[in-house]
């Protein structure tokens, strides 16, 4: 029999598996497939990124032609709405998108198209159930790029420069290696369920706010805010009573997340733009408190909720966005989880009761 092995408690710093998909470098950076993820974010379109992410290589013109075709021409969920309607008034968006995508009906059948329909549908499922469950009508047709389209999904809006921000936004969730969410996904896809299952599994488990779930609670405590006084005060009593501070920290990112301080950039034009340079210089205030106070950084979600609700993106959206995005890196690990499958079961130490009779 093989002798078990002893690992921290959550896994931290245990590797479980290899990955070509997505990882860390020497410096910090984020990398997709060898590209640094800001830089895609910076020069790509969000469709180029995902046929990476999914494909191991960018585009070229007739491949990009393709991958966006199918991605149009799955995107209806007309068929679904019935089942929309019935869900109660007060559901949570990510408990919707989460419901809907274990039934939506799909005309796909090998798995690398079922999990690319699965993530074309998401942003019509996103906006159309959350219209219907609180008595409003979808909206039609929409033209436009992926992002364009979802940004006009979620706002109404066809402001261009908006739709680029939330396009730059959506590629840095893209994909994060063993999250917990695809960690989720992979498990499940180890046992060899099928696709919507794994996805079913990994949109469970990203609703968490140790997880996807932070960026729809950061906004709660940082409108309330109203000076960089008030910021600083407000870090201090969270650490006097050993409270999280949600929005910081990483498991892998100690010194800085390289996606945070992206959007930190782009944040600043764009408060400026929207008359909100007091909430902007809020942000920066708990920022250097966490950092000044306990070394702890700003993560992704911080700047990314501040991000969306300039943006005019109401909070409720904010984890089913994540969800959307992730779901082309879902689709990759999925397909690299059965293309060298074992199956995922851990051992554990039994700590309870021994030696008890009827």
């Amino acid at each position: 029999m093989a002798e078990n092995i002893t690992v921290p408690k959550g896994l931290a710093d245990v590797i479980v598996d290899e990955t070509a998909i997505a990882s860390t470098d020497s410096d910090g950076n984020l990398i997709y497939r060898g590209y640094v993820a800001e830089e895609l974010a910076e020069k790509s379109t969000f469709e180029q990124v995902a046929y990476l992410i999914v494909y191991g290589h960018l585009p070229d013109r007739g491949e990009l032609r393709e991958f966006t075709s199918f991605l149009n021409s799955h995107e209806n969920v007309t068929g679904t709405r019935r089942i929309m309607r019935l869900l109660p008034k007060d559901v949570l968006t990510i408990d919707m998108l989460r419901t809907v995508v274990s039934l939506v009906p799909l005309a796909e059948k090998d798995n690398d198209r079922v999990l690319l329909e699965i993530a074309a549908k998401m942003p019509r499922i996103i906006s159309d159930g959350y219209r219907l469950t609180r008595g409003m009508k979808p909206f039609g047709k929409i033209r436009g790029s992926y992002a364009e389209k979802f940004y006009h999904l979620l706002t109404g809006s066809v402001d261009k420069k908006d739709a680029r921000l939330f396009e730059e936004l959506l590629i840095l969730y893209m994909e994060h290696e063993f999250n917990a969410s695809t960690f989720a996904l992979r498990v499940t896809a180890s046992t060899l369920a099928d696709p919507r299952a794994a996805v079913t599994a990994a949109l469970a488990a990203i609703k968490g706010p140790l997880h996807g779930g932070a960026n729809a609670e950061i906004l709660g405590y940082l409108l309330s805010l109203k000076s960089k006084e008030e910021a600083r005060k407000y870090v201090d009593r969270k650490l006097d009573k050993k409270e999280l501070v949600m929005g910081f920290g990483h498991r892998i990112y100690k010194a800085k997340d390289p996606r945070a301080q992206y959007l930190k950039r782009r944040l600043k034009d764009l408060a400026l733009e929207k008359g909100a340079g007091q909430l902007y210089e809020v942000a920066v205030a708990i920022e250097d408190e966490m950092w000044e106070k306990k070394n702890i950084p700003a993560n992704m979600d911080f700047y990314a909720a501040i991000c969306m609700y300039l943006l005019g993106i109401d909070g409720t959206f904010n984890t089913p966005i994540f969800a959307a995005s992730r779901s082309f890196g879902w689709a990759a690990h999925y397909l690299e989880q059965v293309s060298g499958n074992k199956l995922i079961r851990p051992s554990s130490r039994y700590v309870g009761k021994t030696g008890l009779h009827v």
